[in-house]
């Protein structure tokens, strides 16, 4: 299946990319809900995890129904209909719409556990994040599909390319990926790469639609990270929840991954560079979230 990568990141406690992945085939379907939920709340401004102040205020609303929506798209097994706010309120009070027709996306989460400052040899910290990308996005692609559900991808999205202070490098991210499994598959073709502003109000930005899915993409990582106890605030800790019965379900093992709803469409590791090697393991919950976390992005 051919799919476009959307590329986002969050720097709190470690650097972590967000990865979705969304089929061409069901693009326009994700887009719909999205442009749904904006136009019920009535709300066109860019919006992310760390704008969300106020329980009560459009930016909440629409960041509830995004990722709601966002993790449905994620579903692999559709078992029931699953209900979820599109932003429609009778009275003031939540209506809600039935998720019945599978998207199909998927989503990988990698995390460099550092924050990239092991990594002295680099040129450049635009190549530190190009690397660890690379890592996450072979191994995630080589987790999520098979000889059955074979992954070709049409064209990668990354969020502007301003704090890198130059475009990125598309030599360090495609030519040095090495050999990738028979089912995984980069189309080679010129403009692989948009690396435009993700801020549709921009005056250089990707399209409407991308700058959407970026956006989302920007709400996922964050609250896969919020909820492996990782919280800026604590309103988000609620807001993030859809988010929570994913890693749920892969923190239980393969075997209680297999049995989810979200078997093949999420995955999750970190990496940490000990002694001139990288080491990978699965991330795991934080018990240990102190106040001097939360203060670091107030």
């Amino acid at each position: 299946m051919k799919y476009e990568l959307y590329h986002d990141e969050s720097q709190i406690n470690g650097f972590w990319h967000g990865m979705l992945l969304v089929p061409v085939n069901g693009k326009n379907t994700l887009l719909e809900l999205l442009l749904t939920a904006r136009k019920n709340i009535d709300y066109d401004e860019k919006i992310s995890l760390k704008q969300v102040k106020q329980v009560n205020s459009k930016k909440y609303s629409l960041v509830d129904s995004w990722l709601q929506i966002g993790t449905l798209a994620l579903i692999h097994k559709l078992k029931k209909s699953e209900p979820f706010f599109l932003g429609e309120r009778v009275n003031g009070k939540k209506q809600y719409t039935f998720f019945e027709n599978l998207i199909g996306c998927k989503f990988i989460l990698f995390r460099e556990l550092d924050n990239h400052s092991k990594m002295q040899l680099h040129r450049d910290y635009a190549s530190k994040i190009e690397t660890t990308f690379r890592m996450g996005f072979k191994g995630g692609m080589h987790y999520l599909g098979d000889e059955n559900n074979p992954i070709e991808i049409t064209k990668i999205h990354f969020d502007g390319y301003e704090h890198l202070q130059r475009r990125t490098d598309k030599n360090r991210i495609i030519n040095r990926l090495g050999e990738l499994k028979a089912f995984c598959k980069i189309e080679e073709c010129d403009d692989l790469i948009d690396d435009r502003s993700s801020n549709h109000k921009a005056v250089e930005c990707q399209s409407y639609e991308d700058c959407q899915l970026l956006q989302l993409t920007d709400l996922l990582v964050g609250s896969f990270r919020t909820v492996l106890g990782y919280a800026t605030r604590d309103l988000l800790k609620t807001l993030c929840k859809p988010a929570k019965l994913i890693t749920d379900s892969y923190l239980r093992g393969y075997a209680g991954m297999r049995r989810s709803r979200w078997f093949g469409g999420f995955v999750m590791s970190q990496c940490y560079l000990k002694n001139g090697n990288w080491y990978f393991e699965v991330i795991t919950f934080n018990e240990d979230n102190h106040s001097e976390q939360i203060k670091m992005n107030l």
